[in-house]
């Protein structure tokens, strides 16, 4: 059974809180709980010259607060709160319905184990057709809390001492190589096609010339001598020097004959 609103405020202190142990800032949203963007991101790497600040772990501020995740890219998203799931409970996560109207994808899981403690890595996928921006504090996903059945055994709980504070190295490693999202592969398509359109037009500029050259070779001299005298009334200029004598007459006078 899932817990109310009102179960929720009551125990919050004990579900859900900032890093400073307090409840401050912390919201109920009917039946769950508002999740907000905390201090680190990370966003795979989405153009050669990284003009847009992507494949590192970035720290945000106060002054430096937003970051894009640029269409067809993923990211890691870590949350401000620390989630307190209880042995005889679990947990259940969403996106807030604004950024999956963008296209924001959560690909990392819905649920949290009984017994965690510590923030929530959200591993998330643009799939809209804009880049999305986003800012620390945000809130940006829910949380519900429902009964289980009895409390977990140690054996079923999810346990640990140290609680995770930042984004995790080994998950950044997995993601640090570059997307080849359908978005980029459009642009290299587009770009191939414009390359072969260039080549196309090159080759058919040279078989021509050859064509012609040989169409001109295979004509007589007289037919040749009036294609050349056309060519040279319709431009206006002596681009092929004509002669009235056959080639052999030529020959014969150069030799003396």
């Amino acid at each position: 059974m899932f817990w109310s609103g009102d179960k929720l405020k009551e125990n919050l202190e004990s579900l859900v809180t900032t890093e400073d142990g307090t409840t401050n800032g912390i919201s109920v949203d009917c039946a769950a709980i508002s999740l907000t963007i905390g201090d680190e991101v990370y966003i795979t790497p989405s153009d050669p010259d990284n003009s847009k600040d992507t494949g590192v772990k970035k720290k945000l501020t106060a002054e430096k607060s937003q970051f894009v995740i640029p269409k067809g890219q993923f990211a890691f998203l870590l949350t401000s709160e620390i989630i307190s799931v209880p042995a005889n409970a679990m947990a259940l996560i969403s996106f807030k319905a604004s950024y999956k109207f963008k296209g924001l994808i959560n690909v990392s899981g819905f649920h949290v184990d009984p017994g965690w403690k510590g923030r929530l890595t959200f591993s998330v996928y643009n799939a809209g057709p804009l880049d999305i921006t986003i800012e620390r504090g945000d809130p940006f996903a829910l949380i519900w809390f429902a009964n289980l059945d009895r409390d977990s055994s140690p054996e079923f709980r999810k346990s640990g001492t140290n609680p995770p504070k930042s984004l995790d190295s080994k998950l950044i490693s997995n993601m640090s190589g570059e997307v080849f999202s359908p978005v980029k592969l459009k642009s290299e398509i587009e770009s191939l096609k414009k390359e072969m359109l260039t080549l196309e037009s090159k080759i058919i500029t040279r078989y021509s010339t050859v064509v012609f050259a040989i169409f001109i070779a295979i004509l007589g001299f007289g037919l040749r001598n009036y294609i050349f005298s056309g060519i040279n009334d319709i431009t206006g200029m002596n681009i092929f020097p004509q002669t009235s004598e056959a080639p052999s007459q030529l020959h014969q006078n150069s030799s003396g004959e």
